[in-house]
């Protein structure tokens, strides 16, 4: 009878000590866009600050959910036709068939290849949008994040931190945002969205009081810049411009019943 409780103490133990079957996560691998935020997939984006380009390169995050794996894998984007102004070859290189992911990789960085070769940019603005499409190696199991859109053109246009500086440089316009990249100093301000922006609230001040200096006085400001021009009109008016660009004419307009002297936006608005 001793032996016999022995034996069956030895039979439990080993049946409690056999390996629990290992569970694995087995789901199709998706491939979606790791935009910081929704607003990342609008993509806005201009030659205005480098005219001299006739290409750029703009890079979409592309990520994995599921596994990484040893060898390499391939994935799809498509133009979405219904929301895309843009040509190709004439405002973007055609995307290629598929795009490949590299072995143990989870992330890609997409290239899109948008194009200054159309007059027309310099007055409107196109627009590629595109989505991530199933392929034989990935799945899109995350509709809200497999769609963008890339918004260019050879003009200005309301940047992103626009909206936290409107009590300052009040509301957008083109002609505006131009004066501020000729005098303030920058091209950039601080989002306040972002965490610890509010360290660059100082510089951000120091920028928009040289904007407000320009405006006050544009007189002194020329002569303190000579690449910038100011020439008299019959009428009391004056044309501003780059001394390289020439054609290229922001009116500062004389009001006559205070002598004082405004600029113009594209929408006829004096800018203050």
């Amino acid at each position: 009878m001793k032996n016999l409780i022995i034996l069956l103490i030895a039979v439990i133990c080993i049946i409690s000590c056999s390996k629990e079957p290992e569970f694995i996560y087995d789901s199709p691998d998706s491939v979606y866009f790791n935009f910081e935020d929704t607003a990342g997939s609008k993509i806005v984006y201009t030659f205005a600050y480098d005219p001299e380009l006739v290409e750029d390169t703009i890079w979409l995050p592309v990520k994995i959910s599921g596994k990484r794996i040893p060898f390499s894998r391939s994935f799809k984007i498509a133009v979405v036709d219904s929301a895309t102004t843009a040509s190709p070859t004439l405002h973007y290189e055609a995307f290629k068939e598929s795009y490949e992911l590299p072995a143990d990789s989870g992330t890609f960085s997409l290239p899109v290849i948008i194009y200054n070769k159309d007059p027309e940019l310099d007055v409107l603005t196109v627009t590629l949008a595109f989505s991530l499409q199933a392929s034989d190696d990935f799945n899109t199991d995350l509709p809200h994040m497999i769609t963008g859109k890339i918004s260019f053109s050879n003009r200005l246009e309301q940047p992103g931190w626009w909206i936290y500086w409107m009590s300052s440089l009040g509301m957008y316009s083109r002609v505006k945002h131009q004066l501020f990249l000729i005098s303030s100093g920058t091209i950039d301000m601080p989002d306040m969205s972002k965490p610890d922006a509010y360290l660059q609230v100082p510089k951000a001040l120091y920028h928009i009081a040289q904007y407000k200096a320009f405006l006050s006085d544009p007189f002194s400001w020329v002569e303190a810049h000579p690449e910038y021009i100011l020439t008299g009109k019959a009428n009391g008016d004056y044309d501003f411009y780059l001394q390289e660009a020439p054609e290229k004419i922001i009116v500062l307009k004389r009001d006559q019943g205070t002598n004082t002297y405004y600029f113009i936006d594209e929408n006829g608005q004096i800018i203050t």
